[in-house]
């Protein structure tokens, strides 16, 4: 049986022509290999939020929609906390749905779910009650028999510590998210998972019964070094999310596609 494959970027991070990243990072190369990679193997590439470095400036923007013409395959964005929503929404054409970037992507097998968790001047993520009723309705097994896969920027898992757990969704979010999709699955509603970015780290999880990814950030990775907030050089790498026609046998997988890093076995 033919398989759906969709990859997952996330915290591209890519600054404006001429402005810096963090020392050694290279955010606009590990971008391009990954885009290229993946579209030689994926029908789509969804980036999880943070395209631009810091603010969501036009020079921030501009620089970004040069890296993503290296993809060949659609690419369906979605905001982060270091991206500003309604620009994203008018400079990339996005979809919308009560003025948050909430919009669907129909694929063979399945439907993507992009949730904006988004809010200007936050760290942290938030979803609304409108959010979380049209997330409702989209997961409702009446009219919609495909299974989904929720896509947003902040986590709803912990992954261990304070600073990191308070940046994901906030706990009333969390509180409406887990309420919604219990609800959903309790009618029969199938969900391949939640994939999120947002902390720079590969993480995988359960909330609310449903597998929930964390996918790496393709600019660099974030830890705690002897009690120091620290980073290191992220990879080109990104999520293969894949499923047969069906919906069915859904498997995720991290792909590192610097070919540097490969040997031949004898």
């Amino acid at each position: 049986m033919a398989r759906t494959l969709i990859a997952q970027i996330s915290d591209t991070h890519i600054p404006g022509a001429g402005e810096a990243s963090h020392p050694d990072a290279q955010p606009a190369r590990n971008l391009t290999l990954a885009l290229q990679h993946a579209s030689r193997r994926c029908s789509g590439i969804i980036i999880t939020g943070d395209c631009a470095a810091k603010a969501g400036t036009d020079a921030e923007y501009a620089a970004f929609a040069e890296v993503i013409k290296a993809a060949t395959v659609p690419v369906w964005l979605v905001p982060g906390n270091h991206d500003d929503s309604a620009k994203m929404q008018r400079l990339f054409s996005l979809p919308n749905a009560n003025g948050r970037c909430d919009y669907i992507v129909d694929v063979t097998g399945a439907r993507i779910i992009v949730l904006d968790s988004t809010r200007l001047g936050r760290e942290d993520g938030s979803l609304d009650a409108a959010q979380t009723d049209w997330l409702a309705a989209q997961l409702d097994t009446r009219t919609h028999q495909a299974p989904a896969l929720i896509a947003l920027h902040h986590p709803c898992i912990r992954v261990g510590g304070k600073a990191f757990d308070s940046i994901r969704l906030d706990e009333e979010s969390l509180a409406r998210l887990q309420a919604t999709l219990q609800a959903a699955t309790s009618r029969g509603a199938r969900i391949h998972g939640i994939i999120t970015g947002h902390a720079h780290m590969t993480c995988v999880g359960e909330f609310a019964g449903v597998r929930s990814f964390i996918c790496p950030s393709s600019a660099y990775e974030f830890g705690f070094i002897d009690g120091r907030f620290s980073y290191q050089i992220g990879e080109p790498q990104y999520m293969e999310y894949s499923w047969g026609d069906d919906g069915r046998d859904f498997l995720a997988r991290v792909i590192t596609v610097d070919d540097a890093l490969w040997r031949t076995m004898p």
